[in-house]
């Protein structure tokens, strides 16, 4: 701001600084917003993966066993039951979605030793903190894609059982959960497709090309859809291709499906 302005004339440039500085937090605000838009998607895909995976594998588990899974955080967002006996213990134990097993809030157990760890934590009955898990031993995996990792899942049994056959056994577990389950969620394909499209940096309508294009509909059909000329259509997959770096639509197919 010029400092020789008379005060008068300062307060002409407040309304604007006023308003980019509401621009600037509204874009704060906004991607605030899509970072949690983001995390909830990915909750979601994982509580319905666990399911799905747990739904396969608990007729081959002949022992008691709970399930959880938990956010990146450590705090749980699902439960898996092997009975109803297990899941009373579990809620007399206050042990819910929104509970943490971080080691600050819940000392040492497996959720909270692979999150030190970046790897499989195993933590066997008295070496728990917590008194519940006294009698349980306890295997724990993270979910991880890319070298990220979304959260951890982890199966709890009497410690009088074998412990070696739940390492392999977890580890399977998240690997299903990543690559299958997580990978064939509807709400999971739907935001990557999202997020790529934004990484071209395609414009509202070329995104909207995009997507029908991707669903093998014509540049004709394309156009009746969306109320505008083939030709407009046809222009427009050229950008499209361009800022893909792409040149026909096998290419562009392959670049946004995993």
């Amino acid at each position: 701001m010029p400092g020789d302005l008379e005060a008068s004339e300062l307060e002409a440039f407040r309304p604007l600084e006023a308003a980019k500085a509401q621009v600037q937090g509204g874009m704060s605000v906004a991607a605030g917003a899509s970072e949690e838009s983001r995390e909830h998607i990915y909750h979601r895909a994982m509580i319905s993966s666990i399911r799905s995976e747990m739904n396969k594998l608990s007729q081959l588990l002949s022992i008691p066993y709970v399930v959880f899974l938990t956010d990146k955080a450590g705090t749980i967002l699902e439960l898996v039951y092997s009975s109803s006996e297990t899941q009373a213990e579990m809620e007399q134990a206050e042990l819910r979605p929104g509970v943490s097993l971080s080691r600050q809030q819940a000392g040492m157990n497996a959720v909270s030793l692979a999150m030190e760890m970046n790897c499989i934590g195993v933590v066997r009955g008295t070496e728990h903190t917590d008194q519940t898990f006294r009698d349980w031993n306890c295997v724990c995996a993270p979910l991880q894609d890319d070298d990220s990792v979304y959260g951890y899942v982890d199966i709890s049994f009497n410690r009088g059982e074998p412990i070696e056959f739940a390492v392999p056994f977890v580890q399977q577990i998240a690997e299903n959960i990543m690559e299958k389950w997580m990978e064939k969620n509807p709400e999971m394909q739907q935001y990557r497709l999202e997020a790529m499209l934004l990484e071209y940096k395609l414009t509202a309508r070329e995104q909207e090309v995009a997507r029908l294009w991707l669903m093998e509909k014509s540049a004709l059909h394309i156009g009746s859809d969306l109320g505008i000329s083939e030709g407009t259509v046809r222009n427009m997959l050229k950008s499209i291709y361009s800022k893909m770096r792409v040149n026909d639509r096998f290419q562009f197919v392959k670049r946004l499906t995993p």
